[in-house]
């Protein structure tokens, strides 16, 4: 994606991870996504802020590499809110499911999210 440079995703994912590691993987990961959707579907970017995109992303990426952050941690180290996080992670799931099989897997599992997640999927999947 144009607007958001692998450096600056980089610099984000070490300030809401502090393993070196995991972060580099996040971050690696999330731009790929990224530019992955940008050649798919670039419309789904229109109207909304690199923060939001990246804060779903690292939510839903945080998941997949069994270091999961609170959508409040998230939100204040991205200076942005956690409707704004909640929000963007949903929309990534429910316009790309097909990007997120082995998250959706985790959350699932995740007795707290297990209801929401998939009654929020199911609802917005009938109204598309």
């Amino acid at each position: 994606m144009e607007r958001i440079s692998f450096e600056e995703l980089l610099a984000a994912a070490h300030l809401v991870w502090g393993d070196k590691a995991t972060a580099e993987k996040i971050a690696v990961n999330t731009y790929s996504i990224l530019n992955h959707v940008e050649k798919r579907k670039k419309i789904f970017y229109c109207g909304r802020k690199a923060r939001a995109l990246v804060g779903g992303l690292f939510y839903l990426m945080g998941y997949k590499y069994d270091n999961v952050k609170k959508q409040t941690e998230l939100a204040d180290k991205l200076g942005t809110s956690d409707v704004t996080i909640r929000a963007s992670y949903r929309k990534w799931l429910v316009d790309f499911p097909d990007l997120f099989v082995d998250v959706l897997g985790k959350m699932v599992q995740d007795g707290n999210l297990k209801y929401f997640v998939l009654m929020d999927l199911r609802q917005s999947m009938k109204s598309t």
